[in-house]
């Protein structure tokens, strides 16, 4: 069981430098300890190797495309920061905004999600892949 996890600020959030710094600082209230970060920008072979298991999907293009479209911050994280970022489903929404995680707030559609969070059982392989092993 890991408590190291690769985050993503994607393209669409990072171009936006006060929403950028909301989306590090909801992380931060939310417990995550940002132990590595750096603005890059992803090739598009690391976005296909990041979204491998998505390949042969009807959005994995899309994914890739978007992901490598502009520059990211990429992050290793201790603590699991999926609940605080949100599912990619971003229907219903909440609510009450306050309690909204960053993908619900922010999001403009289901590839335009703003970041990316590994799942547990990725972690590591996805830290290894952005140079982000402690």
């Amino acid at each position: 069981m890991t408590s190291k996890f690769l985050v993503v600020l994607k393209p669409e959030i990072v171009a936006h430098r006060v929403l950028a710094q909301v989306a590090l600082s909801e992380l931060r209230k939310n417990g995550i300890e940002i132990e590595e970060m750096r603005q890059m920008r992803i090739t598009n072979s690391l976005a296909k190797s990041l979204y491998k298991q998505h390949e042969g999907k009807f959005f994995y293009d899309r994914l890739v495309r978007h992901i490598s479209s502009g520059d990211v911050i990429a992050m290793r994280v201790n603590g699991n920061a999926r609940k605080c970022i949100g599912s990619s489903r971003l229907w219903p929404r909440i609510d009450d905004p306050s309690d909204q995680p960053i993908r619900q707030k922010f999001a403009l559609s289901d590839v335009r999600n703003v970041a990316h969070a590994s799942d547990e059982d990725a972690a590591m392989e996805e830290l290894e892949l952005f140079r982000l092993l402690a």
